[in-house]
């Protein structure tokens, strides 16, 4: 990474585009307060340096503060900007810059002084390792005004504490579905030992009908199971002797680690073209024509200006000029006929095998057969450590023609990432790419949804995108990261 050439080239291009018309203003009395806009390809360029860690917060403000002051003063406008240092930054594009706070490590930078060294082995407080069990039980419950059913997909135990995960339904006494959370505070939880629990109830990071049960007390590290009674219910009875490594190795294969030797900007790459196979089927390009009249849309918004951020990525040496992936994008954005993206390379003639799954879905504009209805499968299946974090996948669910990907983030040697976003849409806070091969052989892409840190882990949903369009016996699960990505073949019983 070479943050001097970064910082030069970035300068560079600024200058290049106050020689530009970057703004049109009818000739009228000067107003103190302007509206204008940096070139779009600044924008990009910016965005990208920082998320690869080739520039920092300070530098990136100073540069488009001095933009700022440039377009006041070509226009002859009255007294300073008030949108402030950050204003460009945020006006567009959805904010790359979330926080106010010191920017996070790119990727392959350091890790902050106290963190864990890389490859410790994650533990509960006392120096008990992690616990991730498979669930797959229903709870029934029912009162005067409702009932439902409470699906368990899975049980962890982590430093931060012991939860069950579980998504649910709630009835009127018509049997209709309706609002609201299924009453946990009247359970009654009782481990192998006699210990008693509370259920505390916790939505955060979490969607969908889905969320996190904590139990309090704390419970020892081992107990074998757990009995939960809703009132008026027989106890179901959960256990807890089967871990991760056995979900995992059930079908006789263990997660497969292979490295890989991604650069910090091939890796920024693939998550824009991530992106944009999940949002473009949300705006195709016949709405993108109708739009264009009165906003350019968020696919614009992430394509317009890549042709900058590559340059600049490649100038910082966080992108080879030999890498192939500028072209697959480009080759992409053809496909998806997305234009102004500005990539120089030629398409590439051969994409990705996933990538190439989703534009099929895409391209058929209809749905691939009826929808799955809604159900769970247990997950309890730890991943191994991928750039200093490992996932953990805690459950699978369908909902109202949705598929979700409920999961757990926990730090092996590196830190989460502050909370951040790069152009529309795209989330750097979870910095893997996570996909999901059904029985068909389609691919589909996890999507964050939902993120809630919890001192050093943070829950996460992903939606899987284009959802599963059926209930499948197994499914494989390739995650990646810039150093190395790891995949799964994991069976499923729904229910």
């Amino acid at each position: 990474m070479n943050r001097e050439r970064a910082e030069t080239f970035l300068r560079l291009l600024a200058e290049a585009g106050l020689r530009e018309p970057t703004v049109s203003l009818p000739p009228s009395t000067p107003r103190p307060t302007p509206f204008f806009t940096a070139p779009t390809g600044l924008l990009q360029a910016t965005w990208a340096l920082i998320a690869v860690g080739a520039l920092d917060l300070e530098t990136a403000e100073a540069i488009l503060a001095d933009v700022e002051l440039a377009l006041v003063a070509r226009h002859g406008l009255t007294g300073p900007s008030r949108l402030g240092r950050l204003g460009l930054l945020a006006r567009a594009g959805g904010g790359l810059l979330g926080g106010t706070g010191p920017a996070a490590p790119g990727p392959g930078m350091p890790a902050p002084a106290g963190a864990a060294p890389k490859g410790t082995a994650p533990t509960q407080t006392g120096g008990a390792p992690d616990r991730y069990v498979p669930v797959g039980r229903v709870v029934p419950f029912r009162d005067e005004t409702a009932s439902g059913e409470l699906g368990l997909m899975s049980y962890a135990h982590t430093a931060a504490g012991a939860r069950l995960t579980a998504v649910w339904q709630v009835r009127d006494p018509l049997g209709r579905p309706r609002h609201g959370v299924p009453p946990v505070g009247q359970f009654t939880v009782t481990d192998d030992r006699g210990g008693r629990y509370g259920l505390v109830f916790t939505a955060g990071g979490r969607t969908q009908s889905t969320c996190d049960l904590s139990l309090q007390p704390d419970p020892p590290a081992d107990i074998r199971w757990l009995d939960i009674t809703a009132p008026g219910e027989p106890a179901v009875r959960v256990g807890l002797d089967r871990g991760a490594d056995d979900e995992t190795r059930a079908d006789g294969r263990s997660p497969q680690v292979s490295r890989t030797s991604q650069s910090a900007g091939e890796h920024l790459l693939n998550r824009v073209a991530e992106r944009l196979l999940t949002i473009a089927p949300e705006f195709p390009h016949e709405l993108r024509l109708q739009l264009a009249a009165v906003s350019p849309g968020p696919v614009f918004n992430l394509a317009a200006g890549l042709g900058a951020a590559v340059a600049a990525l490649e100038a910082a040496e966080a992108l080879s000029p030999l890498s192939p992936v500028p072209a697959r994008l480009a080759a992409l954005c053809e496909a998806l006929r997305v234009p102004g993206h500005g990539i120089t390379a030629p398409p590439a003639p051969d994409l990705p095998e996933p990538w190439l799954s989703m534009l099929s879905h895409y391209h058929r504009r209809r749905s691939d057969g009826t929808r799955p209805g809604d159900g769970f499968a247990a997950v309890g299946a730890a991943l191994p450590e991928l750039d200093g974090l490992r996932l953990v996948l805690l459950g699978l669910h369908n909902f109202d023609g949705s598929t979700w990907m409920d999961a757990l983030v926990v730090e092996a040697g590196g830190r989460l990432p502050d909370r951040r976003h790069w152009a529309p849409g795209l989330d750097m806070a979870f910095p893997l790419s996570v996909w999901v091969r059904d029985g068909s052989g389609r691919w589909h892409v996890g999507r964050p949804a939902g993120w809630q840190e919890n001192d050093d882990e943070a829950a996460l949903t992903l939606r899987l995108l284009p959802p599963l369009t059926r209930s499948p016996g197994r499914i494989e699960v390739l995650a990646a990261g810039r150093s190395a990505e790891a995949r799964v073949t994991l069976p499923l019983e729904w229910r």
